[in-house]
């Protein structure tokens, strides 16, 4: 055998078959076998939903029966003792710590302790509740229709009672007064009273316009004081006026006359006058304008007279 014939007989093993018609033979597709679905077991699946039920059940009672109540940890307070927030927020000796809803205890506290800003409830196991208080830096003196005086925090809740006299150590509210006033609820603001036809023809003047609703000048009073904490500036605010929800009126410890205009962007306009003031001599005294009405971009100063 020659050479050639040699390299044809070795090459041929490796020669891949062609169809008929020259085209490449297609290889043979893999079977496939098929096996039978295993039948569905009522039985099995009953026993098997039983069995985590047992397991989850006893879960439960051995939470119940192990985990209990016993120490309750307050911090924060300085208004109140520790027993008087443990008494408010409703928890007793022994109750099972998985039955205890945080959100029930914090709403208990707030509802009867009312200096109380936030509440702050943990559970550490095995049997402790750790109750952290955060009660409120500042709050707010409004009069009532009665001529009383009343404590608000920011969000309007009615606070304590106090007298003309303690009202003026406190950021007073004017424009808006209220009526019906119960410690630890959201405050009332009652109807302003139109002038009769009698009290006109004594010079009583008589509004053309029709007056504001009454709750939509505690709702306004309610953004100025969230504006004020927000930015940091409630403790040095002498009193709000709200009697024209047009040019809200601000005294800045006796020292500024703060004009924000309406209700709008009172974060940006509270933050805006914090930063003008600081900026400020220590002796100036004047007129602010933050409405952004008159000066769109400026803050408008201009001092007292004789100043």
């Amino acid at each position: 055998m020659n050479t050639k014939e040699r390299n044809t007989t070795q090459a041929s093993p490796t020669r891949r078959t062609k169809a008929p018609n020259g085209q490449p033979a297609k290889r043979p597709e893999p079977k496939v076998r098929y096996t039978p679905a295993k039948t569905f077991s009522r039985n099995r699946f009953l026993l098997h939903l039983a069995t985590v039920a047992a397991v989850v059940l006893a879960l439960v009672l051995g939470m119940s029966i192990f985990f209990k109540a016993n120490r309750i940890n307050v911090s924060g307070a300085t208004k109140y003792t520790p027993w008087e927030i443990r008494e408010a927020s409703g928890i007793q000796d022994g109750d099972a710590l998985l039955s205890l809803s945080e959100a029930k205890i914090s709403a208990n506290v707030r509802a009867k302790l009312p200096y109380v800003g936030d509440v702050r409830v943990g559970i550490k196991l095995p049997d402790t509740v750790n109750i952290e208080i955060t009660e409120l830096e500042v709050v707010y003196a409004v009069e009532a229709v009665d001529a009383t005086w009343w404590l608000l925090d920011a969000s309007g809740r009615v606070v304590d009672s106090t007298d003309a006299a303690a009202a003026k150590d406190h950021t007073r509210i004017l424009g808006v007064r209220i009526h019906n006033a119960q410690i630890g609820e959201p405050a009332k603001a009652a109807e302003p009273e139109t002038p009769t036809e009698s009290q006109a023809a004594t010079g009583v003047t008589v509004p053309t316009q029709p007056p504001v609703p009454a709750s939509q000048l505690l709702n306004t009073v309610v953004q100025v004081l969230t504006a004020l904490e927000n930015n940091g500036v409630m403790g040095v605010i002498d009193s709000v006026d709200v009697s024209d929800t047009e040019t809200i009126l601000l005294w800045y410890e006796n020292r500024y006359q703060v004009s924000l205009g309406d209700a709008s962007r009172l974060d940006y306009k509270v933050g805006a006058m914090k930063s003008s003031i600081q900026k400020m001599g220590q002796y100036q005294t004047g007129y602010l304008d933050v409405s952004f009405t008159i000066w769109p971009n400026e803050v408008g100063y201009r001092p007292f007279e004789g100043k």
